[in-house]
């Protein structure tokens, strides 16, 4: 297995979850270049956090407040950001509501659309996460409360591609969190915004257990980015027929 490739080679195979086993999963997993940046994130910060240190407790509290911030960080930008009907209003950030969720919802079995991309996520966690850390333990506190968080990205990112895998778990655990995510994907889009954990779901009254308990939404698979909503605010329509097109051009140039 090659380890280190570009991002546009990784993108160039096709990565179908459908079709995969936890095997493909983990090579494509491990060779994203995402993954392999926030694993060298993680390095980095504990570099630092070492060369820096002066407490363990701080120290340890500020990893594990990283840690525990990426959950209600993640429910809040799902929920209210990704699920939002504001940003493909803008020509400047349909492409970016595209790309980010969009295009998952539409093809929740293509990995290339389900990692997140860096630009949207390294930001959010060196905002969110480095205050936090520097005010529990000052530098090495900033430094392993970001390595917190980004482990916590890199476990959720995993297992956010398990969840659509092609296979039938044996544990309750899995089997819980893939029927509750894939339940968000294609019963209703309104609940469940977890992912590997539903804590936030049930605080703020998101969670349903069982898809009986919810009316199954007509916008699940499109985000409320309906053909009427198009011929408004055509912009995500137009990046998509652009991507159509340029996809039919390489089929019949090969």
């Amino acid at each position: 297995m090659k380890l280190f490739v570009g991002y546009k080679a990784w993108k160039a195979e096709e990565y179908l979850l459908n079709r995969m086993t936890f095997k493909d999963l983990f090579r494509a997993y491990v060779t994203y270049p995402g993954i392999q940046v926030y694993a060298a994130m993680i390095v980095v910060c504990l570099v630092v956090a070492a060369l820096t240190f002066n407490a363990a407790l701080p120290t340890v509290l500020a990893f594990v407040a990283g840690a525990l911030v990426f959950p209600l960080s993640w429910y809040v930008t799902h929920r209210f950001i990704l699920h939002g009907s504001w940003m493909y209003k803008t020509p400047f950030l349909a492409g970016f509501w595209k790309r980010v969720h969009y295009d998952h919802h539409r093809f929740p079995n293509d990995l290339s659309v389900l990692f997140g991309g860096l630009h949207t996520t390294v930001p959010p966690i060196m905002l969110i996460a480095g205050p936090i850390g520097w005010f529990i333990g000052g530098v090495p506190g900033a430094a392993v409360a970001i390595a917190g968080m980004v482990a916590m990205t890199m476990f959720t990112e995993f297992m956010h591609a398990g969840e659509h895998l092609a296979f039938e778990p044996k544990s309750k655990f899995w089997k819980d969190i893939k029927k509750r995510h894939l339940a968000h994907h294609f019963h209703d889009e309104t609940g469940n915004f977890g992912i590997a954990e539903f804590f936030w779901d049930r605080v703020f009254g998101t969670f349903y257990a069982e898809t009986t308990d919810r009316p199954r939404s007509a916008h699940a698979r499109n985000l409320g980015y309906t053909d009427e909503t198009a011929e408004k605010y055509p912009w995500v329509k137009d990046l998509t027929d652009a991507e159509a097109a340029e996809k039919q051009a390489m089929r019949r140039a090969a």
